[in-house]
């Protein structure tokens, strides 16, 4: 966690600015002023993913205006320091769902090819705010991706299942034997990822995996 605290010093060095507009406010929601707070549709929404690999699935935000441009700027515009505010968020997801018992957080992984062009895997930064916030340990590089794929935003429902196929492995299944794993991810649509991934932690030993993304870009 060190490499965000020194982000988060380098760029947000007093307290009271907002992480969104970057504005001073004596009013704030965690790292959020009150102002874009109230933009924001916070619902804390359960999916179902008709997966037998994903057990339940949340959502904090809807996919509004606001929301798309956070979401957005975090994943494609170099905003990293949004994974406190977007944690933040999720974490709040949590207790108001009274998600749990947890045992491990895992993230999404992104391809070695796609993390160094962007310069960090979103999903990761999420992950590692949330498991700091719950005190539960998270996996590192053990659920990988072995190839590189199309974006998923280009592509329909059986395409996005098709062009994931087989693109996630697991290095070592002891770590996650028996685990209750909270799987994060940035945004869900129709879950394809979602669901792969946790088809890879259910066949190496996984008791369960429930998932967990910032938004969504469809209406289940």
């Amino acid at each position: 966690m060190e490499y965000i605290k020194a982000i988060h010093n380098l760029l947000f060095p007093t307290r009271d600015i907002c992480y969104i507009c970057r504005e001073k406010s004596k009013g704030m929601e965690g790292s959020i002023c009150k102002n874009c707070y109230s933009f924001l549709e916070v619902v804390n929404r359960e999916v179902e993913l008709d997966s037998s690999y994903v057990k339940r699935a949340y959502y904090a935000i809807v996919y509004n205006r606001l929301g798309k441009q956070i979401v957005g700027d975090f994943k494609f515009n170099g905003k990293g320091y949004l994974y406190r505010p977007l944690g933040e968020l999720m974490a709040n997801t949590i207790y108001d769902k009274d998600i749990g018992p947890l045992d491990m957080v895992i993230y999404v992984p992104s391809h070695r090819r796609k993390e160094a062009l962007r310069g960090y895997n979103q999903s990761r930064l999420l992950a590692e705010y949330i498991a700091q916030v719950l005190e539960i340990p998270i996996s590192h590089d053990n659920l990988i991706k072995t190839r590189h794929t199309k974006e998923q935003r280009t592509l329909n429902r059986h395409d996005r299942m098709i062009n994931l196929r087989d693109a996630f492995k697991l290095k070592n299944s002891h770590e996650i034997d028996e685990k209750r794993i909270l799987l994060i991810d940035d945004i869900l649509t129709t879950g394809s990822t979602m669901i792969e991934c946790g088809k890879v932690l259910m066949v190496n030993g996984a008791k369960e995996v429930i998932g967990l993304a910032i938004t969504s870009s469809k209406r289940f």
